[in-house]
Order: C-alpha cells, then sequence, then structure tokens
C-alpha cells in the first residue's frame, strides 16, 4: 500500500527536470531583476538616509560593513568551494538523487566551517575591543551586527548548497524578498528615530531571513544531500579542504589589488582634487561593468557540472558560448557608456569633473579586457585550477599596481586604466588560457578565433560611439536616456546575426522560439535561423 510520501516521490520523480541552460536563465534574469531593484532603491534610500542620520553615521556604517567584509576572509575560502563540490558530484552520478556521495561531503565542509567559527569569534571580539575611542556612541549596534555575523557565518553554507544545485530561481525570489523586507525596516525604523541602530538591524534581519530561508529550502526541497549527523573528518581531509580554500581566499585578497588602488595612487601623487573627476567619469562604466559577471557566476555550478562527465567538444562549445554572452552584454555596456558619458557627467555633476574622452575610452577597454579575464578565471576554477588562478591574480595586483603607479607618474590619471590593461594581458589572461587550452585540448587559436566576428564589429560600433562622445553633449536626463537607448540599439542590430550564429546561438534559439510560440500562433523569422 502506497504512502502519501511514496506518491509526493513518483509525483516529483515524474515532474521534467530543468535543462541546465533554463536553470542558468532563471538565475541570469532573476539576478539582473534583484540589481534593478536594489539600483533604483538605492537612488532613493541613500539621499534619505544621509538626510534622517547624516553623512558622518552613514560613512561610519560603511566602513564598518567594510570589517565584515573583511572578516568573512576568516573562512579561507571553504565555503567558496561548495557549489563546485556539489556540482562534480551531481556531475559524476547524473543528478542530485543518484549522488549518494554528497551527505559525506557536506557534512565533512560543514565541520570545516565549524572548526573555523572559534577562530571568527576570536577575530570579531579583537575587532570589536579595538574599535576607535570616537565610534564608542556606536558601539552597541556594530556589536550586534558582529554578534549576527558570528551566528550566521557557519550558516552561509546552505546558500552555498543552492548555488551548487542551480536552484537559481529560489534563491533569486529570495534575495528580492528579503532585500524588500530589510529595507523596509530600515524606513520604518529610521523614521521612529532609531537612527544607526536602524541600519544595524537592516542589516541582521537580511542575515538572518537569508540564512533561514536557505536552510528552509534545503531541508524541504533537498532532504537527501544533508547528513542527519555530521561525519568525522580526518586530520588529512581537514588540511584538504583548508589547503584548496586556501587559494581561493588568496584570489579574493588579490581583488582589491586589482581594482581599489586606483584612487589611492591618483590621490597620492596628484592630490585629492585629482581623484573627484576622475571618479566621476568612472562612475557610469563602474556600475554597468558590474552587470555582465552575474553571468560567469550563475553559470560556474553548470559548467562544472559539465566537467565530469560530458565530452571535450561539449565542454567547448559551453566555454565558447559563455564568454559570448559575456562579451556581448559587455559590448554593449561598453558602447552605452563611451556615447553616454560626458552628457551623464555633465548632467550629473558639471562639465568641469568630466576627465575627458581619453580616459572614458581606455577605462571601457579596461572593463572589456577584465570582463574577458573573468570568463577566463570562472572557467579555469570549474577545472579546479584554484592555484594557477591565485598565483596569476597576485602577480595580475602587483603589476596592475606597479605599473598604475608608474603610467600615472608619467601621464596623470589615465594611466590607472593602463596599468589595470597591462596587469590582466600580462599575467591572469595568459595563464589561465593556456590552462584551458590544456584542459579541453584545444590550441590558443581554436579558443580566440570565436570571438574575431564580435570583435571587429565591436570596434566599428565603438569609434561611432566615441564619435557620438566628442560631437554631442545632451547634459539632461532626457538627452541621456535618448543617446543611450540609440547606442543599444546600434549595437544589438550590428551583433544580432553574429550572436545568432555563434555557439551563444545553439543555447539561446531554442528559449527564443518557446518564447515567440508562447506570444505569437506561428513564427516565420524564427524558423528561418533554425
Amino acid at each position: 500500500m502506497k504512502t502519501i510520501d511514496d506518491e509526493k516521490q513518483n509525483a516529483g520523480a515524474q515532474a521534467p527536470k530543468p535543462s541546465r541552460t533554463s536553470r542558468f536563465l532563471h538565475g541570469v534574469w532573476l539576478g539582473y531583476a534583484n540589481q534593478a531593484l536594489m539600483l533604483l532603491g538605492g537612488l532613493w534610500l541613500t539621499p534619505f538616509l544621509l538626510h534622517r542620520i547624516g553623512q558622518h553615521d552613514y560613512g561610519l556604517w560603511l566602513v564598518g560593513t567594510q570589517v565584515l567584509m573583511y572578516l568573512g576572509l576568516l573562512d579561507i575560502g571553504v565555503v567558496g568551494l561548495v557549489p563546485r563540490e556539489i556540482a562534480y558530484a551531481t556531475g559524476r552520478s547524473g543528478g542530485v538523487e543518484s549522488a549518494t556521495d554528497l551527505p559525506l561531503m557536506l557534512g565533512q565542509a560543514a565541520r570545516v566551517v565549524l572548526y573555523q567559527t572559534p577562530v571568527v569569534i576570536l577575530a570579531v571580539s579583537v575587532a570589536w575591543f579595538l574599535l576607535p575611542a570616537s565610534w564608542q556612541g556606536f558601539r552597541g549596534a556594530i556589536g550586534l551586527t558582529m554578534a549576527a555575523f558570528v551566528v550566521t557565518f557557519p550558516l552561509r553554507i546552505f546558500h552555498a548548497i543552492l548555488q551548487g544545485l542551480q536552484d537559481f530561481r529560489f534563491v533569486g525570489q529570495a534575495q528580492i524578498l528579503i532585500w524588500i523586507v530589510s529595507t523596509t525596516s530600515i524606513v520604518i525604523l529610521v523614521l521612529k528615530g532609531f537612527g544607526f541602530y536602524a541600519l544595524a538591524i537592516g542589516w541582521v534581519v537580511t542575515e538572518l531571513l537569508s540564512a533561514a530561508s536557505a536552510i528552509y529550502r534545503v531541508r524541504s526541497r533537498f532532504p537527501t544531500v544533508w547528513p542527519h549527523r555530521l561525519p568525522p573528518l580526518p586530520l588529512s581531509g581537514l588540511f584538504r579542504y583548508l589547503g584548496r580554500g586556501f587559494w581561493i581566499s588568496l584570489s579574493q585578497i588579490a581583488a582589491p589589488l586589482m581594482g581599489g588602488t586606483d584612487l589611492l595612487i591618483i590621490g597620492r601623487l596628484y592630490g585629492p582634487s585629482a581623484v573627484v573627476p576622475y571618479s566621476c567619469t568612472r562612475k557610469l562604466i563602474q556600475v554597468l561593468q558590474n552587470q555582465p559577471n552575474l553571468v560567469m557566476q550563475v553559470a560556474s555550478p553548470g559548467l562544472s557540472e559539465l566537467k565530469t562527465g560530458a565530452p571535450r567538444e561539449r565542454i567547448s562549445g559551453a566555454i565558447t558560448a559563455l564568454t559570448q554572452a559575456m562579451l556581448m552584454f559587455s559590448g554593449l555596456v561598453a558602447c552605452v557608456a563611451l556615447a553616454v558619458n560626458r552628457s551623464f557627467v555633465t548632467w550629473w555633476v558639471g562639465p568641469s569633473l568630466y576627465g575627458g574622452a581619453t580616459l572614458t575610452v581606455l577605462i571601457v577597454i579596461e572593463m572589456l579586457v577584465r570582463h574577458w579575464r573573468t570568463t577566463v578565471v570562472y572557467s579555469a576554477f570549474c577545472f579546479g585550477y584554484e592555484r594557477r588562478i591565485s598565483i596569476s591574480s597576485l602577480l595580475d595586483g602587483v603589476v596592475t599596481v606597479s605599473s598604475a603607479l608608474l603610467f600615472v607618474w608619467w601621464w596623470g590619471p589615465v594611466g590607472a586604466p593602463l596599468g589595470s590593461i597591462l596587469g590582466a594581458c600580462a599575467t591572469t589572461l595568459p595563464a589561465n588560457l593556456y590552462a584551458l587550452k590544456r584542459e579541453i585540448g584545444a590550441s590558443l587559436a581554436t579558443l580566440i578565433k570565436p570571438l574575431w566576428p564580435w570583435f571587429w564589429r565591436l570596434s566599428i560600433v565603438l569609434t561611432g560611439a566615441l564619435a557620438v562622445n566628442l560631437r554631442l553633449r545632451w547634459p539632461n536626463f532626457l538627452g541621456v536616456a535618448i543617446l543611450a537607448s540609440a547606442a543599444g540599439l546600434v549595437y544589438v542590430a550590428v551583433m544580432f546575426q553574429t550572436g545568432r550564429d555563434s555557439a551563444l546561438g545553439t543555447y539561446l534559439r531554442p528559449r527564443l522560439m518557446a518564447i515567440w510560440k508562447r506570444f505569437f500562433v506561428s513564427a516565420p523569422l524564427l524558423d528561418d535561423v533554425q
């Protein structure tokens, strides 16, 4: 006689399993919806907080959250390994239902995180006692956030599990809902006069709800992956986890060298006044350049899963498609930013704070190179090259800082993006391209050749965008919106055939067909491109 649980399991077994591409697309669009919501909310929330709690308190809060970010590096990259290890396990066994080794692997990873927790408690306690005397009135609120950080530190593994299982739809929906709840609580508490405590409580709400939602999802949707009790962890296993995670942590430490030293160098050589036009000229590109990175963040678990059982030709095709997707999006950002940046900065802060077309072009090229580097590094990480990535990233940071220091001394602020371009092209790009070449058994020319149709078309569109930058200046919101829309439409029109006929097109065409047939009776245009 069948039980209710048996019927539920049978029903679940009959449900169609979403493909990797479907899970990827769900993760991407929900991620962008979340980022758009945060961006629009932040445009309103920042001046609201500055007006209600003051610039000093808000700036103090920003510094405090940076301290928590650095404390997060104490996990030595162990949690960062979990999504990839889950993808390996599900790829080897053909699915999460057959991955019988997942409970042991996740239980041992959880033990490693628990062993790290006392170190985190000690570090957080030291940080709290060493707070400057000027922060005395905020020690209670900061202590509240630090306590929540300690409590949720070992629970981050559940969010990593959802990432590895590619449950992106739930993750995206939960993030949007949690952001709404947290932001609403901050606004209400600020209006009630809680001041600095409102920010602290809002941060605590975010962390606790994120942990609770991830735990609930894992235990209810994927009950077989979590062990009933944590398995023993031999000393050799502990050192293996810490050793592999160390390289990931090293890459995280190298990140500020690659992307956070330009303002310090310019300020040190030319004074704080020179930093302002550089920062304002870079602002729009800096905001937009974070969007393409989501593509690789969402795709990495699926790529790791492919590595365990797919043939090299399919892996090579997936890497090529992801690279094309990343650079297609990056090219769109580049064209829009180059066309409108002069008008945007003039409208936003005034023409005197625009750093010029040369600086804008170099920042755009730096963004394109760094996005290509991101695709190569993520792909290499999915194949287990964390040591190579860490070493090359450290070298990238050293070359970027040293060359930027020299170039800024010679040529002024335009030398900062030049140093970053040199750092990526001399270290992480060649080192990790070589790793991919060896992994999939292809030549460097085979890896780079599919990018050529995109590159030469992009060069033409960027030339036109530069001409718009030099000749047109519409310093108002409507003008910026018109220029951005026009640049985007031109780019899409020029790149449409390239995207359709590329490796990326083989993944997108079936999804576009499904969307077209859902809203129209027939699809003659898309039938022609099959």
